[in-house]
């Protein structure tokens, strides 16, 4: 029998590092922590193997090709497939309410558009009965987005992923105009919602790509909660193990019939486009 596989990006710290750690606790399989760097991702391996703890390290920088071509080759040498994929990495200066087009561009290159290249390149590695979680935030949902022309674009059911592109470029333009066009679409930290509505309509447009291929893949979105990390200055409302309650769920416990949902830190399902 054919050994499970499970991948986290961002795995070194934070939430992904719970979510490895659960993982490695509950999941029936090998269980990857990636990380861009390699001396804090091979720590991050570190503390869960002094827990008793078995996870695989794989460096992994979601924002260069190459990169995820690695790691496309390695799991398509040692294993049959992907089983688990939990889309984590994601950066935000908390510091910057209102960032330059430079600072806007890589994190949206980061958040978003490398979801992108790992659908290209890892998704033709998934099982036909693969999970996908792509960690979100309350911060993207559609009702953060301040323009009515992509408050009705971005909630209808032809949505593609160029459409999203056109959403994400328009932002991008405006950033490049300075802050009254920054906020006109989604206000302060405006980069980061763009991001993550991004996220969350495409993942809504990749269910129904998997639907219509007629494969058993399901991919979620998620709010883990107001968590307190490094990305957070230490704010939140939750630890990182809380946040990592309903990414595990997902993971791990949710019918494989919940698919193409935004699902609440509590577990619950919640309307997205509300």
């Amino acid at each position: 029998m054919e050994t499970k596989v499970a991948i986290v990006t961002g795995g070194n710290r934070g939430i992904g590092f719970e979510i490895v750690k659960g993982l490695c606790q509950k999941f029936d399989g090998v269980v990857y922590l990636t990380a861009r760097n390699e001396e804090r991702g091979q720590q991050a391996v570190k503390k869960l193997e002094e827990l008793g703890l078995k996870p695989l390290f794989h460096i992994l920088d979601v924002t260069c090709e190459k990169s995820i071509e690695d790691l496309a080759k390695h799991i398509s040498t040692h294993h049959s497939g992907i089983d688990v994929l939990v889309n984590n990495a994601g950066i935000l200066d908390f510091d910057k309410a209102i960032s330059s087009y430079e600072d806007a561009k890589k994190l949206i290159d980061t958040n978003f558009t490398s979801l992108l290249t790992i659908s290209r390149i890892l998704y033709p590695l998934l099982t036909n009965t693969a999970r996908i979680i792509n960690i979100s935030s309350d911060w993207g949902l559609l009702s953060n987005i301040r323009k009515q022309v992509w408050l009705d674009r971005l909630v209808k059911d032809d949505l593609t992923v160029e459409q999203i592109l056109e959403f994400v470029n328009e932002f991008l333009n405006a950033a490049k105009m300075g802050k009254s066009a920054f906020f006109s679409i989604a206000g302060k930290y405006g980069d980061y919602k763009v991001s993550k509505v991004a996220m969350s309509a495409l993942t809504f447009v990749q269910q129904r790509q998997f639907r219509e291929e007629g494969k058993d893949i399901s991919i979620n979105c998620v709010h883990p909660g107001f968590v307190m990390t490094d990305m957070t200055k230490g704010m939140g409302d939750f630890t990182p193990e809380r946040g990592a309650k309903a990414p595990l769920y997902l993971a791990l416990e949710a019918p494989q019939s919940l698919k193409g949902s935004f699902i609440w830190h509590d577990c619950h399902h919640v309307n997205w486009d509300d």
